[in-house]
């Protein structure tokens, strides 16, 4: 198991402090308006009620709060320290029904049952292994339920350019092959699911994780600002514009 858990960390292409600081004074807001991936998971996944819900990766739960709202009860699991104790209570505080949340490493984790609903949004993509870890969230399915994963789009040609040109330090933190929905059917086939969606999906949108210091980066995204209107008339969930990639499963 040790050798295990040090080839997982050196597969790891965001560290855990990362996250911990990007998330210590991280307000934890709902999902308020309009939101493409709200719309896509509420399009596909039927209420819930009385049934389960895991979220891997789940902190800060934007997208665990539409689940919620199906009637699901809240489960998840992260290694941020917020997640043992505040988060829970936030959401208990909107209504939510909660069960666990586990500050505990993914590949550690062995559910006593397994879930209605598994699902991760932007989590896989930040591993090497990203099949061991996609396959995992599968195999915690339940008969009947859904496997719904979601990760940004950083494979299109246009939005590679874009993160590779202005987002670097960001874009080599995600490992862009696991971006591939047609893998990832080809994957489910194979372990007994149905496909309800996959592809990308969204209008064309970006962004950056830092705001660029070099002059002639700093130029080239004010001119992408300036024409972003001009991205509007192309049509959404295409593989270069889509800001995002996601599958949706059922297990027969």
């Amino acid at each position: 198991m040790q050798g295990d858990q040090h080839l997982n960390v050196a597969n790891n292409l965001a560290d855990q402090s990362y996250w911990d600081d990007a998330y210590a004074t991280y307000k934890l807001v709902k999902i308020d308006g309009p939101d493409v991936i709200r719309e896509w998971i509420e399009q596909h996944i039927p209420p819930g009620e009385g049934r389960r819900c895991l979220e891997v990766g789940c902190f800060p739960g934007r997208f665990l709060t539409v689940f919620g709202d199906l009637g699901y009860e809240l489960n998840g699991l992260d290694l941020t320290p917020r997640v043992e104790h505040e988060f829970p209570e936030w959401l208990k505080s909107l209504g939510y029904n909660t069960g666990e949340f586990r500050r505990i490493d993914f590949f550690q984790y062995e559910p006593e049952s397994k879930f209605d609903i598994v699902a991760s949004f932007g989590f896989i993509e930040h591993f090497r292994n990203w099949e061991e870890v996609f396959l995992l969230h599968a195999e915690w399915v339940a008969k009947d339920g859904f496997l719904v994963i979601e990760t940004p789009n950083f494979r299109g040609w246009f939005q590679r350019a874009i993160h590779l040109l202005l987002d670097y330090k960001n874009y080599k933190r995600h490992y862009v092959p696991s971006m591939n929905p047609k893998k990832w059917e080809s994957l489910l086939a194979k372990s007994g699911f149905e496909i309800v969606h996959a592809g990308y999906i969204g209008q064309f949108e970006f962004w950056i994780d830092e705001q660029p210091t070099n002059w002639f980066k700093r130029k080239l995204l004010n001119q992408l600002i300036k024409n972003y209107n001009l991205f509007k008339a192309i049509k959404p969930g295409t593989k270069a514009y889509s800001p995002y990639c996601g599958i949706i499963a059922r297990k027969k």
